[in-house]
């Protein structure tokens, strides 16, 4: 019995050494797959003849969220969807999601549709569809579209398809830099 005791402690305590002996690449977490680590290239995507900003854009309210775009490079952003508990982004955050978007591609097709303010359609805005793919989930395809009014601010939009890009009647979320 107590031979069988010593030998439990032993291998207790083994285990602990060797559990503490784990390094900080054994030890990754699920998150290390939804954080974006691009290192700089310069500036952000270009846009038309625009390119934006290594900088992170905040968006205006659409239906309860704002977005959030950090560009790391020209390629790679983080981005956060923020829920509010009402319609016009005024309460507080219920529900955030953030997740590194990469591979974006702006493609050459060329997209003019009215721009969405305070509930209705303004002016023509002239911009690109583009595509990205989800670091935690490769093939898994956004597509997007941009139009960057200057280095500071662009309209975004978004779609887990290319139908529902595509019938986006509006540019609906504009992002301006933080």
């Amino acid at each position: 019995m107590k031979k069988a005791l010593i030998y439990f402690t032993l291998i207790v305590g083994i285990t602990a050494i060797i559990g503490a002996c784990k390094s900080d690449e054994d030890a990754a977490t699920t998150t290390d797959v939804y954080t974006c680590k691009g290192e700089s290239g310069g500036s952000g995507p270009t846009i038309g003849s625009v390119a934006l900003e290594e900088a992170t854009y905040l968006s205006t309210c659409f239906s309860s969220r704002k977005i959030q775009l950090a560009f790391k490079n020209s390629s790679e952003a983080q981005y956060t969807s923020y829920t509010y508990g009402d319609s016009s982004c005024s309460g507080s955050v219920t529900d955030t999601a953030s997740m590194c978007m990469n591979a974006i591609s702006i493609s050459s097709t060329e997209v003019t549709k009215p721009t969405y303010v305070d509930g209705t359609a303004g002016a023509n805005a002239t911009g690109y569809n583009a595509t990205a793919t989800w670091l935690h989930a490769s093939t898994e395809t956004a597509y997007l579209q941009f139009s960057a009014e200057s280095t500071s601010v662009f309209w975004f939009n978004q779609s887990e398809t290319e139908s529902g890009r595509d019938s986006n009647s509006v540019w609906i979320f504009k992002l301006t830099k933080q």
